[in-house]
């Protein structure tokens, strides 16, 4: 198998898999307003494996090139700090200006003293995955994850940590310990090279039924709801565990996987657009508006990406980039985490 490839492959199923998110909606406040139905089944019971997807592969990635103890502990903090902290807030208010002047989009901030303080929209995720990166490093000087017993403890903790504290909304600390578990399954699976027990038959096998039982326990999935149950966690460990697993290897999509930073940060600006423009074109099939949706906020993206990276300021505001010239993030060990 193909790591890079398989890597980038999930990265760019992740990608697909969130941008569907929000043209489908969350609930009939957001996207198409698809309220019941198969689509609004599907895209509810796909919150099992979206974003512990994508945070198992930033723990998996991160794993590739990660801190070592007696390193430079300040450069990994600006690095990271650069990389998450710098797109969240100049796209995310961005993103949040924009939603508040434009007609037809949902919602937007009800108290602008509280931006980013009170994450905005789907950049939460970046303000959890900084403090996950800080808890990691002080594990790294730590020398704990370094050995399986003291890392299995710490995924232990992580866990009941899942299951018992919900942690403030503020700075996406909740998010941090709801993602938390899933970032170090991934960084499990490069630091003790499990890439081999994943490939078993038999593995795949328990990681499906483990999968199914947990979905059957859970029943229909419903929108929105509370992510942290033991059903859940189960659920997106076995999904998560079972796609990597499997020889999954499509260059189409490992090719919107090299872009899935940039994906993650604006393809809801361009899902938002296209939804707008057909509405008021009359283009109110379901059918064309899932399809145009989907297409615009995965290209539209790569595109920004792409003209952005060629500029220092606008590589560096916009997607986090290092302002050294020639830098590129576009490979499979990309600074995306």
């Amino acid at each position: 198998m193909n790591k890079n490839l398989h890597i980038q492959t999930l990265r760019g199923l992740a990608c697909v898999l969130l941008v569907l998110y929000h043209v489908i909606g969350s609930n009939e406040y957001h996207g198409l307003l698809v309220t019941d139905g198969l689509v609004r089944w599907f895209n509810d019971g796909l919150a099992y494996l979206r974003m512990p997807l994508f945070t198992v592969l930033s723990g998996l990635v991160y794993g590739l090139r990660p801190f070592k103890r007696g390193g430079n502990s300040r450069a990994f903090l600006v690095g990271k700090a650069r990389r998450l902290l710098v797109p969240m807030l100049v796209v995310g208010t961005l993103f949040a200006l924009i939603q508040s002047k434009t007609p037809g989009t949902h919602e937007g901030i009800q108290h602008w003293y509280l931006i980013h303080i009170i994450p905005v929209a789907h950049y939460w995720f970046l303000e959890s995955l900084l403090w996950i990166f800080v808890l990691i490093w002080l594990l790294e000087l730590s020398a704990i994850l370094s050995r399986p017993s003291g890392y299995a403890l710490i995924w232990l903790a992580s866990m009941i940590l899942y299951l018992a504290v919900r942690g403030p909304r503020e700075f996406g600390i909740t998010g941090a310990i709801y993602l938390l578990p899933y970032f170090l399954a991934g960084l499990a699976v490069t630091r003790f090279d499990l890439w081999t027990a994943l490939s078993r038959p038999w593995l795949r096998g328990i990681l499906l039924l483990l999968a199914v039982l947990s979905v059957v326990w859970m029943g229909l999935p419903q929108p929105d709801q509370d992510r942290r149950a033991l059903s859940i966690l189960v659920a997106g460990m076995s999904l998560c565990g079972l796609c990597l697993s499997l020889p999954i290897e499509w260059p189409w999509l490992a090719r919107i996987g090299t872009y899935s930073y940039a994906i993650y940060l604006f393809h809801v600006f361009f899902t938002a657009a296209s939804r707008i423009v057909l509405i008021n074109l009359g283009l109110t099939m379901f059918s064309v508006q899932l399809v145009a949706g989907l297409l615009l906020g995965l290209l539209g993206p790569m595109v920004v990406d792409m003209v952005a990276s060629r500029y220092r300021w606008p590589a560096l505001l916009l997607v986090g980039k290092s302002q050294r010239k020639g830098s590129n993030s576009a490979g499979p060990t990309s600074r995306d985490n």
